[in-house]
């Protein structure tokens, strides 16, 4: 059986796997033949054989040889192939893992690059020519956008952002095949493109926290969850704030697919501010963790300095600070005790995350099993012998700017 591999990923592209049956695969071969997700051969139309192709100078692709990265020059592409000047002569045929980025050293960051199955269906003297072999349902629109269309926007971005937004919809149409038309319009319409940034990392990292799971592959979210996250969580200012609309969106998908669950939790987050955010994860990070009852979770209270919550924050405004937490505490997310009105650095504020916030943080960082497993309390840890968090999530938690 072969694996499906994500447009996003570093670890499929090293690997070199295959590409699934379901796989759209777009060649311009003489068959002219592609196969869609019911595995019966169809047409390829000639718009498809004869997409258009453009030049962007600074694009390059990498491959991996003998367990090296070699970067190759780019010297067109289209929502259908590539060709890539290389020494390589590979055979038609061949599938090849190709990482599309910027040219320049391989970028760390998965946001900046894109990983592609590719299929040899030429050489010459100059290299190698390739068509995409895409997942299916996902359905590249390079020039579609007016300013691309007129070659304006020829840029290495312009073009990685096409393939994440496409990634993004195919995954959305996996788990919920009834909102594949809602989606697609709200990200290539509905949303301005800040916020279409947003809503694609939202769910390309949903994707692989989702891909963690042995059944990831029948996993459905109701089309109301997934087009909320997606239009909410796109107002997000930050990468921390991405990762928990992305582990909700995760959270909400089940092998039935009916579950609206989270829908009280999306009500939550979207009420909720990058510092918001800061101080929320902090606290339910830092507390030490006890079991109130058989089935709940509670936290015992941080001490939080004048000058650490300046650094959680990144600003001095202690009034405004003191305001943000009583937005948490009215939202029922946190309790807070405030030793002095001036905010003294030697008395502080006392936060406890309430158990409805640890239920929270926990399914935003793709938990769906109990809240007593994900932060590792044991039965036997009482009120007055609490245990240490152990949070199965990074600890590096973003205290100042951006």
């Amino acid at each position: 059986m072969l694996k499906t591999l994500p447009v996003y990923g570093m670890a499929e592209f090293e690997s070199g796997e295959g590409v699934p049956q379901s796989a759209t695969t777009l060649t311009g071969g003489a068959m002219n033949l592609s196969f869609g997700s019911s595995g019966k051969p169809k047409r390829v139309s000639h718009e498809h054989r004869r997409a258009v192709r453009r030049t962007s100078p600074e694009l390059a692709a990498y491959h991996w040889t003998d367990s090296h990265p070699k970067q190759d020059s780019v010297r067109d592409i289209s929502s259908t192939g590539v060709f890539l000047e290389t020494d390589e002569r590979w055979a038609p045929g061949d599938l090849i893992a190709l990482t599309l980025q910027r040219r320049g050293p391989l970028e760390g960051n998965i946001e900046r690059r894109v990983a592609v199955q590719a299929k040899a269906v030429r050489n010459d003297d100059h290299g190698v020519g390739m068509s995409f072999v895409l997942p299916a349902g996902m359905d590249l629109h390079l020039w579609d956008n007016p300013l691309m269309a007129t070659g304006e926007q020829n840029d290495p971005e312009d073009i990685l952002r096409e393939f994440r937004i496409a990634g993004a919809l195919a995954f959305a149409q996996r788990i919920c095949p009834s909102s594949a038309a809602d989606t697609r319009k709200l990200l290539r319409e509905g949303l301005s493109n800040y916020r279409v940034v947003s809503a694609t990392e939202i769910a390309l990292s949903a994707e692989r926290i989702l891909a963690l799971r042995p059944d990831a592959e029948r996993m459905q979210v109701p089309s109301s969850v997934l087009l909320r996250i997606l239009e909410d969580g796109s107002w997000a200012e930050s990468e921390p704030t991405q990762q928990l609309w992305a582990g909700l969106l995760a959270t909400s998908c089940t092998l039935e697919g009916n579950d609206e669950s989270n829908l009280e939790l999306v009500n939550m987050l979207s009420q909720l501010t990058t510092i918001h955010i800061r101080f929320f994860s902090t606290a339910c990070i830092k507390s030490s963790k006890y079991m109130s009852s058989e089935d709940r979770v509670s936290a015992r209270s941080i001490t939080l300095t004048a000058a650490e919550m300046t650094q959680i924050t990144g600003s001095r405004d202690l009034i405004r600070i003191h305001r943000d937490l009583e937005h948490l505490s009215d939202l029922g997310l946190l309790t807070i005790t405030v030793r002095s009105m001036s905010f003294s650095p030697i008395e502080g504020t006392d936060v406890a995350p309430t158990s409805k916030a640890l239920d929270l943080f926990a399914r935003c960082n793709g938990h769906r099993g109990s809240t007593q497993e994900f932060y590792g309390v044991p039965a036997n840890a009482s009120r007055n012998l609490a245990a240490e968090s152990r949070v199965l999530v990074s600890n590096d938690v973003t205290l100042a700017g951006e």
